[in-house]
Order: C-alpha cells, then sequence, then structure tokens
C-alpha cells in the first residue's frame, strides 16, 4: 500500500510539473490565434484551422499507429532505453517511407482539393505547404511518444509545448511584418515542426550509438500497432470532423469561430492529458507485470484527481462563456453557445477517466478501435444532420452525443474485461 502511494505520489508530482508545461502551451496557443485573427483576419484563421486539421489528421494515419504502440511495447516489456531507441528507429523508417506517398497527394492534388472539394482556391498554396510538411509531423508523432514511453517528460513537454509554440509565434510575427500572405501562418507552423524535429534528433541519437538487440522486427512492430493506428485516427476523427464538415458545409468563417470555441473548450482537457501522460506507461507496465489490484487503484486514484480539478475549470468556461470570446473579437462571442457545449463533453470525458488508453495499454486496443470506427459514423451522420439546421452549434452537439456514446462504450468494455468501472 505504501508503495502504491509513493508511486502516486510521483505521478500528482509529475503530472502537476506536466499541467504547468500545459499551461504555457496553451496560453501560446492562444497567443498564435490572436496573433492570426488579429493579424491576417477570422478567415485566415478558419483556413489554417482546417488544413491544420487536415494534415494532422493525414499525419496520424501515416504513424501507422507506431506513437501509441512504442508506449505500450516498452511498458508490457519493461525495455531499457537503448532498446527502446532500437523500437524507435524501427518504428522511424518504416512510418516515414509510407508518409512520402501523401505528401505527394498533396503536392499534385492541391488544386483539386482546394477548388473541387473545399470551394476556396486560396486553400492551394496551403496543401503544397503540407505536401511538404507531412513526413515532418509524422516523425515528430512519434518522437513525442517516445519520450512518453521512456518517461522523459520534461523533454516530452519542452518538445510539444515550449520549443514549437515559441518559434511559431516568433515566424508568425516575422512573416507578418515581411508580407500578409495568409498561408504563411502554415508555412510557419511547418517551420517550427522542422527546427523541433531537428532538436528532436539531436536530443534523441548520439553520434555513434552503442548496439542493442529487442525481440521486435519492423514487421511485428506494424502488426502490434494496426489496431491502435485505427484507434487513434478515429478519435482524432471525432474531435476534427466537425471541422473538415463545417469547411465543406458552410464559410471558413464560421470553421474559425467553431474552431476557437472547441479550443476554448477543450482547455479542460489540460487535466485529463496531464495526469494521462504520466499514468500511460505505468498503466502498461502494472499490466504486463500482472499486477491488477495496484493497477485499478491507479486508474480509480488517477480519474478522482481529474475529476475533481476539472470541474472549476469547466464551470468558469461555462459561465464566462460570452466574456471569454470577446478577447477575440465580438463576431466570435455568437460561439458562446458551442464553447458551453463542448465544455460539458469535457467535463463528462473528466468523471469517465482516460478510457481510451486504459483499453490501449492493456491489451483491448482491438475493443477500441471498433468503438471509434462506429463512434465516428454516428459523428459524421449527426454533423451531416445538424449543420444545415443548427451551424457551429449543430456540430458541438455533434460531438457531445458522440463524446457520450464512446465514453460510455468504453466503461462498459473496461468493466467487462478488467472487473472495474473507472468512475471515481
Amino acid at each position: 500500500m505504501n508503495l502504491l502511494s509513493n508511486n502516486f505520489k510521483k505521478i500528482i508530482s509529475s503530472s502537476g510539473v506536466n499541467f504547468l508545461f500545459r499551461i504555457f502551451g496553451l496560453g501560446a496557443s492562444f497567443i498564435t490565434t490572436l496573433l492570426i485573427t488579429r493579424l491576417f483576419g477570422i478567415a485566415t484563421f478558419g483556413n489554417y484551422s482546417l488544413v491544420f486539421a487536415i494534415s494532422q489528421l493525414v499525419a496520424l494515419f501515416f504513424t501507422l499507429g507506431i506513437p501509441n504502440t512504442l508506449i505500450k511495447i516498452i511498458g508490457n516489456y519493461n525495455f531499457d532505453y537503448l532498446q527502446a531507441k532500437k523500437l524507435l528507429i524501427k518504428g522511424l523508417k518504416a512510418a516515414f517511407v509510407f508518409s512520402i506517398f501523401p505528401a505527394l497527394f498533396f503536392y499534385f492534388g492541391s488544386e483539386f482539393l482546394s477548388e473541387s472539394i473545399f470551394k476556396s482556391p486560396q486553400l492551394k498554396n496551403y496543401f503544397l505547404i503540407v505536401s511538404i510538411s507531412l513526413p515532418l509531423f509524422v516523425v515528430h508523432e512519434i518522437f513525442l511518444c517516445f519520450f512518453i514511453a521512456t518517461k522523459k517528460f520534461v523533454k516530452y513537454n519542452f518538445f510539444i509545448f515550449v520549443i514549437p509554440n515559441v518559434l511559431l509565434i516568433g515566424l508568425l510575427f516575422l512573416f507578418s511584418y515581411i508580407e500578409k500572405y495568409e498561408h504563411f501562418t502554415f508555412l510557419a507552423f511547418s517551420l517550427a515542426v522542422l527546427f523541433t524535429v531537428l532538436l528532436e534528433t539531436v536530443t534523441v541519437f548520439e553520434v555513434k550509438a552503442p548496439k542493442s538487440t529487442i525481440p521486435f522486427n519492423t514487421k511485428e512492430l506494424l502488426r502490434t500497432a494496426s489496431p491502435l493506428l485505427f484507434s487513434g485516427l478515429f478519435l482524432y476523427l471525432l474531435n476534427y470532423t466537425n471541422v473538415i464538415m463545417l469547411g465543406i458545409m458552410t464559410n471558413e468563417t464560421q470553421v474559425g469561430i467553431y474552431n476557437l470555441a472547441f479550443k476554448l473548450g477543450n482547455v479542460g482537457f489540460l487535466i485529463i492529458v496531464s495526469v494521462s501522460t504520466i499514468i500511460t506507461p505505468r498503466i502498461a507496465e502494472l499490466y504486463g507485470n500482472n499486477e491488477f489490484q495496484e493497477l485499478k487503484k491507479l486508474i480509480h486514484s488517477a480519474t478522482r484527481l481529474v475529476a475533481l480539478l476539472s470541474v472549476p475549470i469547466v464551470l468558469v468556461l461555462i459561465i464566462f462563456s460570452e466574456y471569454i470570446l470577446s478577447f477575440w473579437g465580438n463576431d466570435v462571442v455568437v460561439g458562446s453557445k458551442t464553447l458551453i457545449i463542448v465544455s460539458i463533453g469535457v467535463l463528462f470525458s473528466a468523471v469517465c477517466g482516460n478510457v481510451d488508453q486504459i483499453l490501449n495499454m492493456t491489451n483491448h486496443q482491438k475493443i477500441l478501435r471498433n468503438i471509434t470506427i462506429v463512434c465516428f459514423f454516428v459523428n459524421l451522420f449527426l454533423s451531416y444532420l445538424l449543420i444545415p439546421i443548427y451551424g457551429i452549434e449543430g456540430a458541438a452537439i455533434s460531438s457531445l452525443i458522440t463524446n457520450v456514446i464512446i465514453n460510455a462504450l468504453c466503461l462498459y468494455h473496461i468493466k467487462k474485461q478488467l472487473g472495474f468501472y473507472t468512475l471515481f
């Protein structure tokens, strides 16, 4: 019992540090949003949000499920750092090669996507930038999960919250001063990721690394990763389907307002993700060592912590929704109801706990994959039905309903497979 208490104290301490980094990242993210909306306009922010969602979705698909698989395998098999790096190299090689194919698609299909799909010719330059940047996005995502898997949480925080955000803000100021071409906003993001990936590479790899062997070849790694690929992909789609649907069915201004309200509403996820980042490799370790009682206690304690700390944040977002949005201009205040709906969904997720990663890290990734695929189509149908009637609020309602369904299904299967509910 004392051992578990000490372990959980370390988790709380690490989560607190992670939370502070996330606060910094959140502040930098909103500064970025302000810079784009004020210097380039809300319509440009809409285009930026749309292309960001599409590029990250495609990049996530072509990570091949490797990021979460690194966390799972390294935790389950207790790999040392050299073995973990060996696994990382295999993953990077495979994902980088496959990422070339979508890069070529965006390069040659930029005009078709911008004019025929989204009816917005100015998006062509955005998609050309995506074609060059996609392999970088893939490599960056894999590096980040490697840092989580090896419990290098400070490095993880620097490379996801500090370095890219600081670079992005500086580049936005620079490009605004030089010339206000709207696609320069996404070029700034891509360059920020490029410099971050270079720093990650230097940090992880020595000039001459010592040799190590692992019981996984590239084929086995990809086979293990495939269920996690689809669950991660469809989880991302559940978050950003509405942005893409709004981009097709409305205009860039509506996309910008919705994405801003969505980002603000997801401030409540700060606690959830901060704790999740720390406990996910620990869940994999406990499950790999068959320490099921400690696993149950850890998950319950983490869920209580997340729920109690998330409630005040969500309440502030709901009560002061109009006032908060007014910082981005009076024309954005119309997104207040959207912000409230998104915030309610976040609160429900907080009460349920880290259900997706619990299934992933306990060898039930196929169950999560099936749940996310079903819920994606539910969200797609609801978005198609509600957006023409209610606009951005319809998109938020669709997201809320889908969020409740996916959490409820995950809770049911965790109870069925592991014998307990995660609810605090």
